[in-house]
């Protein structure tokens, strides 16, 4: 019998540092994911504090910083 595992923060983390590797620098990446992580957390917020709902938001984010991209909290990542 397996037991699947569910994701960490450092899974998520790994997987986009290989996705956005030579676009967004190792420590953004830390930074946004953890950033996304809190906002998550927040007892209002909409996002999903789950590692696939924050792998998905923090994948939009760096899309968005790799490609130049404004984002609501940008002003926050500086």
């Amino acid at each position: 019998m397996v037991i699947a595992v569910p994701d960490s923060y450092a899974d998520v983390v790994e997987r986009l540092c290989g996705e956005f590797d030579g676009r967004v620098p190792l420590p953004m990446v830390t930074q946004i994911v953890r950033q996304c992580c809190r906002e998550a957390n927040c007892a209002d917020s909409p996002a999903d504090p789950n590692p696939p709902g924050l792998e998905g938001l923090a994948r939009q984010r760096l899309l968005a910083v790799s490609t130049g991209e404004k984002t609501e909290s940008e002003g926050e990542m500086s």
